[in-house]
Parts: structure tokens; C-alpha cells; sequence
């Protein structure tokens, strides 16, 4: 049966008729003192336990805390347990520290993929606005192409009216010209022919002038047509140019902006790879050694734990050897005291008896008293 705190306070011991065996002072004191120690042993094996459970699976025996509450009574076996119990301590703090510095350098590594990340983001946003910049130079190169197709209108329009008017003017001559030769009297008398010739001059000067309006108007209709196709022409030529131009601007700046991301992206892409890389490389042997450190400080402690209970049982059992001498001979002198009570009381009834008989005696022998007359 194991031995507990509760078993070492509640002990009681017989007490013998005549004298005590023990100081009733010094055993309470000494049971004070076991029980204390056998606390704070028990405290620290489970401080111990907790943290072992903690840093992995242990097996560690249930019969520690018992071995370590029979080890209180040697004070060189409480210095080694509480020297063992700081050294492992110290080493579970070290162990529980290396995870956290892993953890340390991943958080800088990823930090560093962030700000790797904006970085890609600010150029992202750089091409953005240059992208924005050749939208805006397209736009201004369209607006501009506009207000040349719109002035070459505008010109085209100004000629048609030119040529609108002189035909109006053609016509209007032409109509003055018929209206003068209507207006020309024509006599019948003084000479018929002389009258037919001057009618014949005056038909043919009309003609020739109805000819000439003619001539002119489609002169200036010819001349306005020209003009008007060399002004298309001419309006369709620059906006052409001007389209051109500012396509060819605009691909070649979507080209050299898209070219860019792409570099930015793919150079973002690789760092990233590489800190995410190097930062699971890291965490993986930092893991690693705090396993392996793990490990060999469980296997140590589960070793030191083994000596410590083996020599825990071997001091528990010579204490109990010890425990047993001193009960032997506390029992011999038990049965010393009592076959000595034993004769002790054999001799007093003995001599009681002796007394009492030797008093009746002497009461028998005894003369009466004399009666008074």
C-alpha cells in the first residue's frame, strides 16, 4: 500500500502501561516535519508530470509520487530530486523557447513577403497611372483627330456654300441675260433684214452669254467639288495619321506597361516562393530540433525518473527494514515489559498475600483486651 501525507499524520502508536516508548513532542514534531516534505514532494512530481505531459507523451510510472514520499526521510535523495526537477525545468523552458524563436522568424519572413506584396501593389499602381496617362494622351490625340475631321467639315460645308452661290449667281446672271434679250424690241418696219440681222446679233449675244453663266457655273461647281474632295481627302488623311499615331502609342504603352507587370509580378511571385520556402525550411528544422531536444529531454527525465524511483524504492525499502528492526525490537521490549509486569504483579499479589496472611496471623495470636469491672 502506498504511503501518503494522510497515512504519516494519522498515524497513532500504542502507548505502554508504565512508560512511553517515544517523546510524544519529538514524534509529532518528526510526522510534522515528513508530512511537509512529502507535499512538496508530491507538488513537485506532479509539476514535473505536468510538464513532461506537456512537452509529449510520457509513461511515467504512478508510482512516483509514493517512491518520492519515502525518499523524504533522506535528505541527499530531496537535494538530487529538487536538483533534477530545476535542470529539467530550465531545459523544458529552453525547449518551449525554441518553437517560439521559430515562430519569430517565420512571422519576419512573412512580413517581409507583405511588404514584398505592396511593393508589387505600388507598381501595380504606377502602371495604373501610366496606363491612366496614355488613355489621357489617347483621348487628347482623338479630340484633336476630332477637331480636324470637324474643321475639314466645317471647310467642306464652306465650300459647298460657295459653290451653292455661284451657281446662284450663274443662274441669277443667266436669268438677267434672258430677261435683257426678252426685253429687245423687235420693228417692222425700215428694213426687214437689217431688223433680222439685229435680231439675229441680238439672239446670238444672249446665247453667249447664257453659254458663259453656264461655263462659269459649272467652273465653280468643278472648282468646289475639287476643293471639297482635297479637304476630305486631306481631313481623312490626318485622322488617319492621328488615329494611327495614338494607337500606336496607346499598344505600345499597354505593351511595355503589361511587359512590366508581368516582370514585377513574376519577380514578386519568386521572392515570395523563396522567403515562403526558406521560412518552411527554417520552421521545419527548428520543429525538427525542438522534437528531437524534446525527445531527448523525455527520454532523460523518463531515465532520471527510473533512478530516481529505483533508488527512491531502495531508500523506501531500507527505511522500512529499519522501520521493521526498531518494531522487532520495540516488540522484544514490549514482551521484556510485559513478562517483567507479568512477575512484577506475580511478586506483588505474592507479597500481598504474604502480608495478609502474616496480619491474620498476628490478629489471631493477638491476646483479647480486658473488660473493665
Amino acid at each position: 500500500m502506498a504511503l501518503t501525507p494522510e497515512d504519516v499524520l494519522n498515524k497513532t502508536f500504542t502507548q505502554t502501561q508504565f512508560r512511553r516508548g517515544y517523546d510524544e513532542r519529538e514524534v509529532d514534531d518528526f510526522l510534522d516535519e515528513v508530512v511537509a516534505e512529502m507535499r512538496r514532494m508530491v507538488k513537485d512530481s506532479e509539476g514535473l508530470r505536468a510538464r513532461a505531459e506537456d512537452g509529449g507523451p510520457t509513461t511515467t510510472s504512478s508510482a512516483a509520487a509514493p517512491a518520492a514520499a519515502a525518499v523524504a526521510g533522506s535528505g541527499k535523495a530531496d537535494e538530487a530530486l529538487t536538483r533534477e526537477n530545476r535542470d529539467l525545468r530550465a531545459r523544458l523552458d529552453k525547449e518551449a523557447a525554441a518553437p517560439a524563436a521559430a515562430d519569430k522568424r517565420i512571422s519576419e519572413l512573412e512580413q517581409s513577403g507583405r511588404a514584398r506584396d505592396e511593393q508589387a501593389k505600388g507598381d501595380d499602381a504606377r502602371l495604373g497611372k501610366a496606363q491612366q496617362g496614355a488613355d489621357e494622351r489617347i483621348a487628347t490625340v482623338n479630340a484633336r483627330a476630332k477637331e480636324a475631321e470637324e474643321s475639314a467639315q466645317q471647310r467642306i460645308a464652306a465650300a459647298n456654300a460657295a459653290a451653292d452661290k455661284a451657281e446662284a449667281e450663274a443662274k441669277a446672271r443667266r436669268d438677267e441675260s434672258a430677261k435683257a434679250a426678252a426685253a429687245q424690241p423687235v420693228a417692222d418696219t425700215d428694213g426687214g433684214a437689217g431688223q433680222m440681222a439685229a435680231a439675229a446679233g441680238g439672239g446670238a449675244g444672249a446665247s453667249g452669254l447664257i453659254a458663259l453663266a453656264q461655263r462659269l457655273h459649272d467652273e465653280h461647281v468643278a472648282e468646289g467639288t475639287t476643293q471639297r474632295d482635297k479637304l476630305i481627302a486631306e481631313a481623312q488623311r490626318k485622322h488617319d495619321e492621328l488615329v494611327a499615331s495614338g494607337q500606336g502609342k496607346h499598344d505600345d504603352f499597354v505593351r511595355t506597361g503589361q511587359a512590366k507587370h508581368d516582370d514585377f509580378v513574376k519577380t514578386g511571385q519568386g521572392k515570395h516562393d523563396e522567403f515562403l520556402k526558406t521560412g518552411q525550411s527554417k520552421r521545419d528544422q527548428f520543429v525538427g530540433e525542438g522534437t528531437t531536444q524534446r525527445d531527448k529531454l523525455i527520454s532523460d527525465a523518463r531515465a532520471k525518473s527510473t533512478t530516481m524511483v529505483t533508488e527512491a524504492e531502495a531508500q523506501r525499502k531500507k527505511i522500512l527494514d529499519d522501520l521493521n528492526e526498531q518494531k522487532s525490537g520495540l516488540e522484544a521490549q514490549v514482551a521484556e515489559l510485559t513478562t517483567y509486569e507479568r512477575d512484577y504483579r506475580r511478586k506483588l499479589k505474592d507479597f500481598i498475600g504474604s502480608q495478609l496472611k502474616g496480619l491474620e496471623t498476628n490478629a489471631s495470636v493477638a491476646p483479647e483486651p480486658s473488660s473493665k469491672v
